[in-house]
């Protein structure tokens, strides 16, 4: 694993989106992350036209995408290095009553796992849910979306990757750090590389 890097923390612009489609690429097909089985429409992976359909649909709605970036690559050489992303979509779009649920999501460069950039992610998303009006437009995609659509309650969902961290549960301890707490167990409800 290269050296922790120092990293800049900003909303998601369409430049990042190949970067962003690789490090997705990486997770469907090598993780339990996401039960994608593998990258859609197949083959090939997802164009990066669909996620990039994806994060201009999510900042209409005023919700954050976020990327972290390594400080040290000069952006006006090359692309930026790309990190680690979040971001939120809404929970259960199709039923009103949970307008102001959202469930993140939460990509890290396999590279770069363990290095705090997920947790910083993570607290910045958090920040920015809870107070949309001091971080204003580009953080939050559209203009602030009023008192009916603060965001009440996040959700994460986690799959269970028994060669991760403590079997699988150290992701749990992760969530719980951020204030998150077990509310629901699924069991046999995904299946991928031939496991429960």
């Amino acid at each position: 694993m290269p050296p922790h890097p120092t990293f800049t923390l900003r909303p998601i612009r369409e430049s990042d989106i190949p970067a962003l489609h690789a490090i997705h690429v990486h997770y469907v097909s090598n993780t339990v992350n996401t039960f994608a089985l593998e990258p859609t429409p197949p083959p090939p992976p997802p164009p990066p036209d669909e996620l990039l359909s994806k994060f201009r649909v999510l900042r209409s709605l005023g919700l954050p995408c976020i990327v972290a970036v390594d400080s040290a690559a000069a952006e006006d050489v090359g692309p930026p290095v790309i990190l680690g992303s979040i971001y939120v979509s809404p929970f259960r779009s199709a039923k009103g009553a949970y307008r102001q649920t959202v469930e993140f999501s939460l990509f890290c460069h396999p590279e770069h796992k363990g290095a705090g950039v997920g947790s910083a992610l993570l607290m910045r998303l958090l920040d920015v849910l809870r107070k949309p009006e001091q971080w204003g437009g580009d953080w939050i995609g559209a203009d602030w979306r009023g008192e009916e659509g603060i965001v009440r309650e996040v959700i994460g969902c986690m799959a269970l990757d028994e060669g991760g961290a403590k079997g699988g549960w150290g992701l749990k301890e992760w969530y719980e750090r951020f204030g998150f707490e077990q509310v629901g167990h699924l069991k046999r409800v995904g299946k991928k590389f031939g496991k429960w």
